[in-house]
């Protein structure tokens, strides 16, 4: 993107509004594009990327509530997360202006607007974006070296531009709506749906173009949607539209359809559990620690060596959420460019008397495994498929325990 030159979108469902912002803008000597809904929005964003976009909360007759604008604005922030934007709004006040910040605005102007007020608010915000673009880290960058991650990332990159249905399966925390994210941003898709299967809608399953469904926990699809999903999916091709869904479950106790089971999963992936993915841990921390400094405006800090070993013998049997957590803490409270294992307090997050009886990560990973071969009637293929591993890593780690 050249900084220099720049450019404001301006979504507004009023041609009037829009008019007077464009005269605005150019006069100020701002490139101008104008949008009258979200998905005309994010067409725009798609094609050329813009400096700031000022956001409209209403864009449907007799709409005061803002929960359109709002919608957009957490699509917009999908499609760019260091996006620069500036909610402006007239009927639907303060309050929810100041919730359009929580989600992620800029700043936020009341109509009418005083236009020396508008024009510090976009250089406000052009200058916030670009120092992100020159020191940016992208949060939900897929981080890792292990074999099941390198294979994801690979996945990933070959499929996100079709239209098969992907379904990520694996344990809470173990990185499923990243990756559906990281798919959905390299398919060059412009409209994303983002649900809960248990919230979805029939109205999420209309046939817009060029969209991307992610349905989480798809197991907990309501059963009277079961037709209406395997029906999209039978379209969605001719729409160069895709399902991403996610699951917690194996696919054998899905709860589904047979019929839908299968159309859900033309590709399927799992994402194993971090204590599986050792080679995963210090560069995830790391990652996270570079993450947290730069939302926090901290200089940047590094751990230590024995932080990196204390984080290796932990289980972390809550997968990626409790060593990002772990970090943050670490990074915000303690000063100075290093962070210890102390600093990490890893125990502090046990159960009084729990940290003496925890397992460690090897205890823990052979656990792992010989409980999932149990399930699997010790069937190894069927062990590796449900684990994430393939065949050789799994015996490697058989034959490391002693299984």
């Amino acid at each position: 993107m050249n900084l220099e030159q720049k450019t404001v979108l301006f979504v507004d469902d009023d041609a009037d509004v829009r008019k007077t912002a464009e005269l605005l803008l150019q006069k100020r000597g701002y490139l101008y594009a104008g949008a009258a809904n979200p998905e005309e929005a994010l067409s725009a964003l798609v094609a050329n990327p813009v400096n700031v976009v000022l956001l409209d909360l209403n864009f449907t007759k007799a709409q005061t509530s803002g929960q359109e604008g709002l919608a957009c604005l957490r699509d917009i922030l999908r499609h760019d997360p260091k996006a620069a934007v500036i909610v402006v709004t007239g009927h639907s006040g303060l309050s929810i202006a100041v919730q359009a910040l929580r989600n992620g605005a800029r700043d936020f102007i009341m109509k009418p607007w005083n236009n020396e007020r508008l024009i510090e608010a976009i250089e406000q915000a052009s200058r916030r974006r670009t120092d992100a673009d020159d020191s940016a880290i992208d949060p939900s960058v897929i981080v890792g070296s292990s074999e099941a991650t390198r294979r994801t990332v690979a996945t990933i990159d070959r499929c996100a531009p079709l239209t098969v249905a992907t379904l990520f399966r694996g344990d809470t925390g173990t990185g499923k709506t990243l990756a559906a994210l990281a798919m959905h941003r390299q398919s060059g898709r412009i409209v994303l749906k983002h649900v809960e299967a248990s919230a979805l809608s029939p109205t999420d399953l209309d046939d817009t173009p060029n969209t991307t469904l992610i349905i989480e926990n798809v197991d907990r699809l309501p059963e009277p949607l079961s037709p209406t999903l395997f029906s999209w999916l039978s379209r969605s091709q001719r729409s160069n539209s895709r399902l991403i869904a996610t699951t917690t479950r194996p696919t054998s106790d899905l709860g589904l359809d047979r019929g839908l089971t299968y159309a859900i999963r033309t590709v399927e992936v799992t994402l194993p559990p971090l204590q599986l993915r050792t080679e995963d841990i210090v560069p995830i921390a790391e990652h996270f620690v570079r993450v947290a400094c730069q939302q926090q405006g901290f200089a940047t800090k590094r751990l230590t060596t024995d932080a990196q070993a204390a984080l290796l013998e932990r289980a972390w049997p809550d997968n990626v959420h409790a060593l990002r957590h772990i970090i943050e803490r670490a990074v915000i409270l303690h000063d100075g460019q290093q962070i210890s294992a102390v600093e990490l307090a890893l125990d502090s997050d046990d159960a009084p008397g729990e940290a003496a009886t925890k397992p460690k990560l090897a205890d823990s990973e052979k656990v792992v495994i010989e409980q999932a071969l149990k399930r699997n009637n010790f069937n190894v293929s069927a062990t590796a498929d449900e684990l994430g591993l393939t065949r050789p890593s799994l015996y490697r780690r058989m034959s490391k325990h002693g299984l």
